[in-house]
């Protein structure tokens, strides 16, 4: 699992030709080792962005569709942008368990006039923040977080989860939240839900989780969806509230 953080780079002098991001993390408190595998990522002028990264939507007919994902080529406008891919969490092997607070290390390599140079190496600490939404009339059968970092170029969907269904229904039950995307026939993962979190007490508690550098800015919006519905025409998606937050 991932989350996805825009880098950017203004080039501090004319004549350069090529800008790389190497990336890694680590543990709290640890160096990062670049003589072994890490991340590297050509960072063009311009850049290319790319929106509606996941969620679901609702067809004209009312059926459940996975949402498609825009692919924005920038023009050259003098800034350098690239969208990385982190994990949520990394292994740490003093517990054999993983943990969501971890360490971001990057530096931009630089070309010019056939010359390589390269930036000071910054580290940003990685934390996750849990957020929810609650439902007090019982009209909404899932809800997504519609978040992004920093500002709204690079737009994710998160998964929510009520805790009373985990704790009635099971951690590993096939109908949790985060396996409708999965699911080959999501009318019928829909309906099946639906009924499960009827019978859950209200108000229901949607659950869910941003990641990112510590004191990053934070645009969230909440993608949500009626309970399961037999008429498509009865059905429906909305995005409610727009909150700037910090991790």
């Amino acid at each position: 699992m991932s989350f996805y953080l825009k880098k950017t780079f203004i080039d501090p002098q004319p004549g350069i030709e090529q800008v790389n991001l190497h990336y890694t993390w680590t543990l709290l408190g640890e160096k990062p080792d670049w003589n072994t595998p890490h991340e590297t990522r050509a960072m063009p002028r311009g850049g290319v962005l790319i929106r509606g990264i996941g969620g679901t939507t609702l067809d004209e007919s009312g059926g459940y569709v996975q949402s498609a994902s825009e692919t924005l080529i920038l023009p050259d406008d003098g800034i350098r942008r690239k969208v990385l891919r982190l994990p949520k969490a990394i292994l740490d092997p003093a517990t054999g368990g993983y943990t969501e607070h971890y360490e971001f290390h990057y530096y931009f390599e630089l070309f010019r006039n056939g010359r390589r140079e390269q930036s000071p190496l910054y580290t940003e600490e990685i934390v996750s923040k849990e957020v929810e939404y609650l439902d007090f009339q019982g009209t909404l059968g899932m809800m997504c977080l519609f978040w992004s970092l920093a500002d709204w170029d690079a737009p994710q969907y998160q998964p929510t989860e009520e805790p009373n269904f985990i704790a009635r229904f099971g951690e590993d039950s096939p109908y949790r939240s985060h396996k409708f995307y999965g699911a080959e026939d999501k009318d019928a993962f829909s309906r099946t839900r639906s009924e499960m979190v009827s019978a859950l007490p209200l108000p229901r508690r949607f659950v869910g989780k941003i990641y990112g550098p510590k004191g990053a800015q934070v645009h969230q919006r909440w993608h949500t969806g009626n309970l399961w519905q037999s008429n498509p025409a009865d059905r429906w998606e909305d995005y409610r509230g727009y909150v700037v937050h910090t991790l």
